[in-house]
């Protein structure tokens, strides 16, 4: 009976938990953008967004204006490359890549803020000081020279890696020259060699990456066949052939293989012959000189002497005129 019965709240308790609360949420309401906004402020410096220190840190690529159409564009993908790795935000890409500007592009820059006002150049899109700058960097003219060049474009032979480099450079220089997609996918196929040309119009390619990576494995297969040729592997395989006739010839260019087979033929030859000779006449004695003295010729023995001399007789062969320490038909 008594377990039952409960005594009713203090209305005082009441009313000091209902202003505690409202206090409480009044603090809660005052402090709590405070608190998100050194939280903001903390991460950003943690993480490297919108920081100028780390931005510098991540070594953006200098421009001076004096590189040219390429230049100007390597600097570009540079840049980009670097706003991505520090999470640079949109209203702020002016700022931090205009502060890599050196001599001429630096001078162009102070004229322009100078003209606008820092605050309005500052305040306008990344993609507006692309334009600006390639209006300044990358004259009339020299646009000219670039879409002649792109219409001029080729692929040499099995320079596949060259072309392409190239064609995907001017592709941004010239947007142009390569919009819609089909334009620039038809451009690329169309500059490329007739034996490669044909097979990709055929697949129909749908993207330029596409097109781009079958005509490289068509080029490769091209090259091992000997139908398309690389500088670098011409040269190599010329002086290969080179050093390999040089060492079948002697000091004086001639084929020291030829020339030692036919040495070897002629001393053949010489040997044939002078065993020929030797087996027709092998007894043969060597011919007489004519006698020159003043003694006469004798009947009897068929030599030079005096009368009163005896007649030679060799004791070897019993034949007269000689003697048996010259005799020859013993």
């Amino acid at each position: 009976m008594f377990s039952s019965f409960r005594m009713p709240p203090r209305r005082e308790h009441q009313i000091a938990t209902a202003e505690l609360a409202e206090i409480i949420a009044q603090q809660m309401a005052a402090q709590f953008p405070n608190l998100f906004a050194q939280w903001n402020q903390a991460n950003n410096n943690n993480n490297g967004t919108c920081n100028f220190k780390n931005f510098n840190s991540a070594k953006p690529l200098k421009f001076s204006g004096s590189e040219g159409a390429t230049g100007l564009l390597q600097w570009f993908e540079s840049i980009e490359n670097t706003f991505r790795h520090v999470q640079c935000p949109d209203n702020r890409k002016v700022e931090f890549s205009s502060s890599v500007f050196q001599k001429r592009a630096l001078t162009w820059w102070i004229g322009v803020m100078r003209d606008r006002g820092a605050d309005v150049a500052l305040a306008q899109t990344w993609a507006e000081l692309r334009a600006l700058m390639m209006r300044e960097f990358c004259p009339r003219h020299e646009q000219r020279a670039l879409e002649k060049e792109f219409d001029d474009l080729k692929q040499d032979s099995g320079e596949h890696r060259a072309y392409t480099d190239r064609f995907e450079e001017l592709s941004l220089l010239c947007p142009t020259m390569v919009a819609p997609l089909d334009k620039a996918i038809e451009r690329y196929i169309d500059d490329l060699p007739d034996s490669v040309q044909d097979i990709i119009t055929g697949s129909n390619p749908t993207t330029l990456r596409q097109a781009i990576e079958l005509s490289a494995t068509l080029t490769e297969s091209q090259i091992r066949k000997n139908k398309l040729h690389r500088k670098g592997d011409k040269g190599k395989k010329q002086s290969s052939n080179k050093e390999d006739s040089k060492k079948g010839q002697n000091k004086n260019g001639k084929d020291s293989g030829s020339s030692k087979r036919a040495k070897k033929r002629k001393a053949s030859q010489n040997y044939a012959v002078t065993a020929q000779s030797n087996q027709a006449a092998p007894n043969q004695p060597p011919a007489k000189k004519p006698y020159s003295g003043s003694a006469p010729l004798c009947n009897r023995c068929n030599s030079h002497h005096q009368p009163q001399h005896q007649c030679r007789f060799c004791t070897s062969c019993g034949k007269s005129g000689h003697l048996a320490d010259v005799c020859q038909f013993a």
